[in-house]
C-alpha cells in the first residue's frame, strides 16, 4: 500500500483538544505492557483521551508484546500496542494484524535499553561475549536482533553468543546466581539495577545508526479493524494526540509512570523519559524489519506499508 492512503486513515486536525463525540462510546478490547515504551494507552485512559474520543476502551495489561501480538491475532483483542518484532514476525507470517501507528521510539537522548553484566565479571565490550549467555526477555525478537547488531558492530560474532528468555525482573537474580552470563534490560529496570551491574553497551543504538526508529506500535486484528474503520481511526488519533501530550510533559508522565510501573518516582527522574511518535510514519517500522530479517528470525524483509490499514 502507498503511504498516502495510510496517512489519509490516520490523518487528523491539528493537535489540540479532541471535541467531545455525543454518542455511546465505541467499546473496545485493548492491551498494553506496564513498562514506559507501552504507556501510551494507560496514559490516554488515565488523561481522558479516549473518553474524549468517544471511546470505551477496556485496557488489560500483558507481559511481552509476544504475548500480546498472540492474543491479538487469535481475535481475543481488538487492538493493542507491541514490540516492533513481534508485530514483523506476525506480518510476515501472515496473521490477521494491522499496524496503526509508531508508539514509542528510539532517540540517542533516551537509550531504552542496556546490555548489563556483573559489576565482577571480566566481560567488558562485545567480543568478550562469544560462548556466553545472554538474556533476553524475547528470543528471536526485536530486542535480541539489537543486542546482535551492537555485538556485531562493535567486533564481537553475534552467533557465537547463546541466547535465553526470561522476564525482566528475574534479570537480576539470574545474573548475580551466575545462570547468565549478560542480559539485554529496558528501563525502568535498568536505573533499579544499576548499582548492582554494569552497562557495557546500548543495544538501541546500532539498529539504525543512531537514528530514529519504532520500538513499539499501536496494532488491530484486522476483521475488527475492517468493521470498525471509524473507532479505529479515533483510538489512534487519541494515541497520537497523547503522545504529543507527552512529550511535552515529562513531569506529569512520570507520576504516572509510577502509578503503572510501581517505580519509586525517584529512580524514574534519574533518565529521560521515552519519546513517542506524534505523527504516523510506516517507515520508522522498517529498521527493525530488516534488522530481524538479517538474523533470520523471519523469512524475508518486506516494506512496513504492507502493515498498514488500506485505504
Amino acid at each position: 500500500m502507498k503511504r498516502a492512503s495510510f496517512v489519509a486513515l490516520s490523518a487528523m486536525a491539528p493537535l489540540g483538544a479532541i471535541p467531545v463525540i455525543e454518542q455511546t462510546p465505541a467499546k473496545i478490547r485493548a492491551a498494553t505492557g506496564a513498562v514506559e515504551e507501552f504507556a501510551l494507552p494507560y496514559y490516554a485512559l488515565q488523561r481522558g483521551f479516549f473518553r474524549d474520543a468517544g471511546l470505551d476502551v477496556d485496557l488489560t495489561f500483558i507481559a511481552g508484546g509476544g504475548a500480546i501480538t498472540q492474543a491479538l491475532a487469535a481475535g481475543a483483542l481488538d487492538l493493542a500496542v507491541t514490540n516492533s518484532g513481534s508485530l514483523s514476525s506476525a506480518h510476515a507470517r501472515g496473521l490477521p494484524i494491522y499496524l496503526l501507528t509508531p508508539c514509542s521510539v528510539f532517540s540517542p537522548v533516551q537509550p531504552i535499553a542496556h546490555v548489563i553484566v556483573p559489576k565482577n565479571s571480566p566481560i567488558r565490550e562485545a567480543k568478550d561475549l562469544a560462548g556466553k549467555t545472554i538474556g533476553v526477555t524475547t528470543l528471536r525478537d526485536m530486542i535480541q536482533a539489537a543486542v546482535m547488531c551492537w555485538i556485531d558492530q562493535h567486533g564481537g560474532n553475534a552467533v557465537d553468543s547463546k541466547w535465553f528468555e526470561l522476564t525482566s525482573g528475574t534479570i537480576g537474580p539470574a545474573l548475580s546466581a551466575g545462570r547468565i552470563d549478560a542480559a539485554a534490560i529496558v528501563e525502568p529496570f535498568y536505573t533499579q539495577l544499576a548499582d548492582q551491574f554494569t552497562s557495557i553497551g546500548l543495544p538501541y543504538q546500532n539498529m539504525n545508526g543512531g537514528k530514529p526508529f519504532q520500538t513499539t506500535g499501536a496494532i488491530g486484528y484486522k476483521p475488527w479493524v475492517d468493521a470498525n474503520r471509524a473507532a479505529t481511526r479515533r483510538f489512534t488519533e487519541a494515541l497520537l494526540r497523547t503522545a504529543d501530550w507527552a512529550n511535552k510533559n515529562p513531569v506529569a508522565v512520570t507520576t504516572l509512570l509510577g502509578a503503572l510501573t510501581k517505580v519509586d518516582p525517584a529512580a524514574l527522574t534519574a533518565y529521560h523519559r521515552v519519546t513517542y511518535a506524534s505523527a504516523s510514519d510506516p517507515r520508522l517500522m522498517q529498521p527493525v524489519i530488516d534488522a530481524v530479517a538479517k538474523y533470520g528470525f523471519i523469512s524475508h524483509s518486506f516494506p512496513a506499508a504492507e502493515m498498514t490499514v488500506p485505504a
